[in-house]
């Protein structure tokens, strides 16, 4: 206890004196005089009034310290995630049985706290201890420690102990906790310690886009223990359907092999591959011989307009490259007369077109009439891709097509004069020159190409991604540009004999396939949509583990692309049975959204999503995802001991046997480990605030008073 003042204790200690001789004083010259005890009475109430006064002037506070017993705490981290549900070792028990008999032999009281854990941390109460079901979908166990330190921050948490086979499939690794815990970690390890006969997929790897048609690569690994140099199959399906399997030799215990397919997706959308190994007799468990993976398969076929000035071998190379593609629909028109093409009339619709390619069109017999009517397509959004050839109209060109094109021609020049292809620094890092087995530095020794004496003029939101070469003197003039506008793209390739390119001496091996490659990515580029959606909903993983919440961010913003917080983002999820279920996003902020939809069972879904404010459509998104088997719990069958050992021994911690986990706090108690703490508490009352003392000074000085009238005082 301690009583602190506001000023120096000196000084009230005069003032109290200074009241004392003042009130002395004073009574010696009261009319009557009093004597004898009774002047005693009235100093002593008159000073202890104004002591008390003056005692709260100084600000007086009154600090004591109080103490209480803080018993100690246990916390116990349960695992229940699904690795505990593995199938028994021949003749013994399950590892959950175990687990559960170990549970019933632990204290039930208030100094021992439960938790249950997978990926996500939950108090427990101990009554239900007895119906836990196994069913996570992975284990973090670095969780678990981080909330329990949380949780029990400045109380007398005295130890954890850890109920789990070790083996941790999310979140960090726990041996990074377990060096600054603050308490000792007692592990109990559930489930077997010794490696067990088993064949398992590893891991899947592939694309997480792949295309109609094509072929997709998917490389499969594979660990097995106990079953060396026998013969297995792995499979790679897609709902029930197989599209590739292979027969391979299972590898030595603690190797993984490595098996390559080939898979052609015959059907877009969002598909489940799954790749199975068949089983063997006397595997640990089959939950691991399978994983799931899912894959975007778009639909990229595209409609092409292949419009060519008039035969030649530019248009020649370029149609039979073009029609070569499986995902491409070509559709050709050689200009035979103004007017006239050898295939017939353009179609009347434009629109229905992907791309149009200008194979040195508009050339001389061009009618206006079509000209224009091209130009337009392209001016609401045609993508278009020119390539000149010696029979371009390049005064047509300019007229109709400066408004979309990256190079125009500025003032026109007859005559045409080799030149060889220099890439340009804009073109160091683009897609458009990234060809797989043709490197950017083998391009200027590609055959020279004829370019026009005409004067182009790039457009300010062009790129010139190669120039020119005349002479062995690199010149500015562009051979090939692209530009985007407003979202929308084009490409010109301005020299005329790019055929040359198509079919190259041996002794330019090293730039065989640029022909082809470049024909493709100036497709692909010229024909890829920039994403300037206002309402972006997407889930956070393509395939979701069963038992998995499926979760969902959105983004929304206005028509300047700033971030809209208030929005009402609805959205509706299709089951594979075409069940709808309709739910809402809530806002995160700075335009934001989440949504937790909850565990969904096994297929693939669509979803769709609106969003609006105070009444206004604002934008929709829509897109697909699925929920799989996700064997990530079995991968590794048994536990992880030595992990657990270390868990243990780096937090000051011990293994300790499953069947004692009981008898673990009473050891602890008799070790000194678990007892309970002295916990102080400082308390400050400041005696300002107390009634009660400014009622003393009140009845010392009415008691006075009506003491000096009885005395008859004045």
């Amino acid at each position: 206890m301690d009583l602190t003042l506001a000023y120096p204790p000196l000084l009230l200690v005069l003032a109290a004196a200074g009241a004392a001789a003042l009130t002395w004083w004073t009574y010696g010259r009261s009319r009557p005089r009093v004597h004898g005890p009774l002047r005693g009475l009235l100093v002593g109430l008159r000073f202890a009034a104004l002591f008390v006064v003056l005692l709260l002037l100084f600000e007086p506070i009154y600090r004591r310290v109080i103490g209480r017993e803080e018993a100690p705490l246990l916390a116990v981290l349960v695992d229940v995630s699904q690795s505990l549900s593995a199938d028994p070792d021949a003749g013994g028990p399950a590892p959950a049985d175990r687990l559960r008999r170990a549970l019933a032999t632990l204290p039930r009281d208030a100094r021992v706290r439960y938790y249950t854990f997978d990926a996500n941390v939950r108090p427990t109460p101990a009554d239900s201890l007895v119906g836990l079901r196994f069913s996570g979908p992975r284990t973090d166990i670095a969780r678990a420690l981080a909330r329990v330190e949380h949780d029990f921050e400045g109380r007398n948490l005295r130890g954890v102990l850890l109920l789990s086979d070790g083996r941790y499939t999310a979140g960090r690794n726990p041996l990074y906790l377990a060096e600054r815990f603050r308490v000792p970690v007692y592990t109990a390890v559930v489930g077997d310690s010794v490696s067990r006969r088993d064949v398992r997929v590893s891991r899947v790897v592939t694309n997480e886009v792949a295309y109609l048609g094509s072929t997709l690569p998917v490389r499969v690994g594979v660990r097995a223990t106990g079953f060396r140099e026998q013969r297995t199959t792995v499979t790679v399906s897609d709902g029930g359907r197989v599209l590739a399997s292979q027969s391979f030799m299972l590898p030595a215990d603690g190797v993984e092999a490595v098996v390559d397919l080939d898979v052609v997706m015959p059907v877009p959308g969002l598909r489940r591959l799954t790749a199975a190994l068949s089983r063997m007799g006397g595997e640990a468990t089959y939950r691991n011989n399978a994983e799931t993976v899912a894959v975007r398969v778009l639909d990229t076929r595209r409609r092409v307009l292949l419009l060519g000035a008039a035969p030649g071998p530019d248009l020649a190379a370029l149609r039979e490259h073009l029609e070569a593609d499986r995902r491409l629909e070509v559709v050709p028109f050689t200009q035979r007369a103004p007017g006239s093409f050898y295939e017939g009339p353009l179609p009347p619709a434009l629109s229905s077109f992907d791309l149009a390619v200008l194979a040195g069109w508009p050339g001389r017999a061009a009618d206006a009439a079509t000209v224009a009517r091209v130009a337009e397509a392209a001016q609401n959004g045609l993508p278009l891709l020119f390539v000149l050839t010696r029979q371009t109209d390049l005064a047509a060109l300019a007229r109709s097509f400066g408004a979309v094109l990256p190079a125009v021609p500025e003032v026109v020049r007859p005559g045409f004069a080799e030149a060889g292809f220099v890439v340009a620094p804009a073109g160091s890092t683009h897609p458009v020159l990234t060809v797989p087995n043709a490197p950017r530095e083998a391009l200027g020794s590609l055959p020279p190409v004829e370019v026009s004496e005409t004067r182009w003029r790039v457009a300010p939101d062009a790129r010139v991604l190669a120039t020119v070469r005349r002479g062995g003197v690199p010149l500015d003039d562009p051979l090939l540009a692209v530009r985007t506008r407003g979202g929308l793209r084009s490409a010109a390739l301005l020299g005329a004999g790019t055929w040359r390119w198509r079919t190259l001496p041996q002794d330019l091996g090293a730039v065989a396939g640029f022909y082809g490659g470049l024909v493709d990515n100036l497709l692909r580029w010229t024909t890829a949509q920039e994403d300037r959606r206002r309402v972006r909903v997407r889930p956070t993983r393509a395939l979701f583990g069963e038992g998995e919440a499926v979760t969902f961010v959105g983004q929304v913003y206005d028509e300047s692309l700033n971030p809209i917080e208030d929005a009402e983002v609805r959205l509706v999820i299709t089951a594979p049975n075409g069940a709808q279920t309709p739910l809402a996003l809530q806002p995160a902020g700075n335009g934001r959204y989440t949504l937790n939809a909850g565990v969904r069972p096994s297929g693939s879904y669509a979803f769709t999503a609106v969003a609006e404010r105070g009444g206004q459509r604002l934008g929709d998104d829509q897109g697909a995802f699925a929920v799989g088997a996700v064997a990530v719990e079995f991968r590794e069958p048994g536990a992880d001991v030595a992990l657990m050992r270390q868990l243990a021994l780096r937090s000051g911690g011990r293994v300790v046997p499953l069947d004692e986990v009981g008898q673990l706090r009473d050891e602890l108690a008799e070790e000194g480990r678990f007892r309970p703490r002295v916990v102080e508490t400082e308390r400050e009352t400041p005696l300002l605030q107390l009634p009660a003392l400014l009622a003393l000074a009140v009845a010392l000085l009415s008691m006075e008073w009506v003491l000096r009238k009885r005395a008859g005082m004045i």
